[in-house]
């Protein structure tokens, strides 16, 4: 019995190291009670959370400035984030619960997204992550596009030409999506539509108009174009065709006759293996919901 209850001892005092250990291990931004965690409205934020250290002072508060603008301007919840270790998550839940963890979230749904780029070796990545209500906008088709804009500049190393660009997209849809703080309406189902100028659209009824008249007065004109011709081509033949030819100007003095033939080979071209591809997921991590997208470099 006592050695029983040695070894009980031993393994409650093993599983208290582990979890601290586990704990100690996590970054400072994650919660040491997740279990009561719940949802806040985070004040005086950070925008660029540069924790790879990748970018110079300067740099870092170019990006933060224009982040604020987008925040401030649109009340929504934007962030960008590096790191050298996703601590054992997938870049995926590591960046969802960097936005649920500290306070992104607005509105009383916590939407929020991140640009979250990760250095762990062996899982070089970038991810655009969007949580709750937010998941409607970044749908797949939104975050492939940020990934096609910003690819280039990620693998080339200039990182932060590719935040830039992010911001800039995030701005272009924000600003064209009809997008309230308050109101959830006329979310983009693609990035492709968001520089559409509704403006300089036509009818249907009138593009059907302008069809049939220029299918009418193209018929009009190359009719007369080919009546011109026509005319032009008509000549009057001799009533002999021999007429044509001069006496005794042509003998036919060798009747063999000839074929070429050609071969013609057919080879199924290989189709190249894609690199890079884009890759979507969504699911549930420790702070909720999350969507996201991107590729490894």
């Amino acid at each position: 019995m006592k050695k029983f209850f040695v070894i009980l001892v031993s393994l409650i005092i093993s599983s208290i190291l582990v979890i601290t250990a586990l704990a100690e291990e996590m970054p400072y931004w994650y919660p040491k009670d997740i279990s009561n965690f719940t949802d806040f409205h985070g004040e005086n934020l950070r925008r660029v959370v540069d924790d790879a250290d990748i970018f110079t002072e300067e740099q870092e508060a170019v990006l933060t400035e224009q982040v604020n603008e987008i925040v401030e301007k649109y009340g929504v919840g934007y962030v960008l984030f590096t790191d050298n270790d996703n601590h054992g998550l997938s870049p995926e839940e590591y960046s969802s619960d960097f936005l649920h963890f500290g306070g992104y979230g607005v509105g009383d749904d916590y939407g929020a997204v991140v640009f979250y780029i990760s250095f762990e070796p062996g899982n070089r990545c970038w991810r655009t992550t969007s949580i709750n209500s937010y998941e409607s906008i970044f749908s797949a088709s939104v975050t492939y596009t940020i990934d096609e804009i910003v690819d280039e500049d990620i693998r080339s190393g200039n990182y932060y030409e590719a935040f830039l660009k992010h911001t800039a997209v995030v701005e272009d849809i924000f600003a064209n999506s009809g997008f309230l703080p308050d109101s959830y309406d006329g979310y983009l189902s693609s990035y492709e539509n968001i520089n559409s100028d509704s403006d300089s659209s036509i009818s249907l009824e009138g593009f059907f108009i302008c069809l049939i008249v220029a299918v009418v007065l193209g018929a009009v004109v190359g009719g007369m174009h080919l009546s011109s011709c026509k005319d032009a081509m008509r000549v009057v033949a001799p009533i002999d065709a021999h007429e044509y030819l001069k006496k005794d100007s042509f003998v036919l003095r060798d009747k063999r006759v000839f074929y070429l033939y050609s071969t013609v080979t057919k080879t199924e071209k290989q189709k190249s293996s894609s690199s890079g591809g884009s890759s979507y997921s969504s699911g549930s991590s420790s702070g909720g919901s999350y969507s996201s997208g991107g590729r490894s470099f």
